[in-house]
């Protein structure tokens, strides 16, 4: 589930514009949950474990590269530790962070925190809880500390409600499953497994994973070469401002579709992505993540865009 925490930043920056910004996942306060684990392990699976990103809020400013303070192991380890005590269990977990990186558009900073517990179970790992989450950081001033805290916050609660739990899922993954387990489950969608998809309309993004069109209508070619899109199905239209759908394939290519047009989507590995017009705010949530594809207020301009595979949020790469 999406979550997004908006913070507006009003103090003086702590760090100089082109240096580099570190900071640490802290422990809490002690508040013991009677929970079962004592013992946390870390697996980074992220694809740049270098940094977490580079910011300029600032027009003109130099990039300011910002990274997560190694090794993360012992940060993990003093967090679980403040919500132990005496009566907690002894079992042991896995955090998977997979992505921890930020997008800066417009002095707003879009932060995407993805991340599993695994509980330790039969010599393998049970996931226990998924984490997906955008930060919407809203201010050029002081970013880093806001960073720093609204992260801490959301892996604080994370762990919290995780080691509160048993595992139950039947599913035991080895740790080499682990460490491609995004692989192991885009190969079960259809979208992800085939390279013929199926002509139509798809109303979200469950559809189109799917491959189960749901939709009737119709695609006409203009004579700029661009599409146009009829739907006959109630309820749907493609004004502007109106609600529209996710997807159409056409000719055996799949479109993300949007007030602004229709963008091939891309493979590239075991990803989709495209590139397309998209207005970029801090809004409530809506089908596209933190971005919206509304003609309103666009910022005109077009950006390259991951598909979450979960769930169809755009990440902006």
């Amino acid at each position: 589930m999406l979550t997004l925490l908006i913070l507006c930043l009003t103090c003086i920056s702590l760090f100089s514009q082109g240096t580099g910004g570190v900071f640490t996942w802290t422990a809490p306060k002690s508040s013991p949950e009677k929970g079962g684990y004592k013992l946390i392990a870390f697996l980074d699976s992220r694809q740049d474990t270098s940094c977490v990103g580079n910011y300029s809020l600032d027009p003109g400013a130099r990039p300011t590269k910002l990274i997560l303070r190694t090794p993360i192991g012992p940060q993990l380890e003093a967090i679980l530790n403040s919500y132990t005590d005496a009566s907690s269990g002894f079992g042991a977990l896995l955090f998977q962070l997979k992505r921890f990186s930020f997008a800066e558009t417009q002095r707003t900073a879009y932060v995407y925190l993805i991340a599993t517990l695994y509980a330790l179970k039969d010599n393998g790992y049970v996931p226990l809880r998924n984490l997906d989450t955008t930060l919407v950081i809203d201010g050029p001033a002081n970013f880093q500390p806001a960073l720093a805290t609204a992260s801490n916050e959301v892996i604080d609660n994370f762990i919290a409600r995780g080691i509160v739990l048993t595992p139950v899922d039947t599913v035991v993954y080895s740790y080499e499953d682990v460490q491609h387990i995004d692989s192991l489950r885009k190969r079960r969608l259809k979208a992800y497994s085939t390279s013929a998809y199926a002509e139509g309309f798809y109303s979200n993004y469950a559809a189109f994973r799917d491959q189960a069109p749901d939709l009737q209508g119709e695609v006409k070619l203009r004579g700029d070469g661009g599409m146009a899109i009829t739907l006959h199905s109630g309820g749907w239209t493609e004004a502007r401002g109106k609600k529209h759908i996710f997807a159409v394939v056409y000719k055996g290519i799949p479109y993300i579709v949007s007030h602004f047009g229709y963008y091939p989507l891309q493979k590239e590995g075991d990803d989709f992505y495209f590139s397309g017009r998209l207005n970029v705010a801090g809004i409530p949530p809506n089908p596209f993540g933190v971005f919206s594809a509304n003609a309103a207020d666009a910022d005109k301009r077009n950006y390259r865009v991951l598909i979450d595979y979960t769930n169809g949020d755009f990440i902006h790469i």
